[in-house]
């Protein structure tokens, strides 16, 4: 059996790993909104591109969910889901408003004004730093 301070570090190393590969999806999905919200009609590669890179996020964020515990101490695991699924959320937006089943003049201004993933980018990478500094203090 582990003792807690093993435990929270494997933990700690099992949600870096995680969080690594979400922030390197990150120019991927900012790349695919980007292309979604360009004038005229998107290509189909950007669907699929999108599809990809969605189902990237969905799956990073249920082996983030299956990873969180309960700790008051930075950073929290819980915020780590939230963020993965926000930029799951982001790019399923970005595709549904390039490819709609209809078109209307608000969801196209929607989809034209459409910028990439915003501060939860950011803060997924602060949270990546984090990780790192946490776990350089335990070990």
């Amino acid at each position: 059996m582990l003792d807690p301070a093993t435990a929270e570090l494997v933990r700690l190393g099992a949600l870096l790993e995680v969080v690594v590969q979400a922030v390197a999806l990150q120019d991927r999905a900012e790349a695919v909104i980007a292309d979604c919200a360009q004038p005229g009609e998107p290509s189909w590669e950007v669907a699929r591109s999108g599809r990809v890179v969605a189902a990237q996020y969905s799956r990073l964020s249920g082996w983030a969910a299956d990873l969180v515990w309960q700790t008051d101490r930075p950073p929290p695991p819980q915020r780590i889901v939230e963020l993965l699924r926000y930029h799951l959320v982001m790019l399923d937006c970005a595709l549904r408003l390039a490819f709609p089943r209809f078109r209307t003049d608000r969801l196209e201004s929607r989809r034209l004004a459409m910028t990439g993933l915003g501060s939860p980018a950011r803060e997924l990478r602060d949270l990546e730093s984090a990780l790192r500094h946490r776990i350089t203090t335990l070990s």
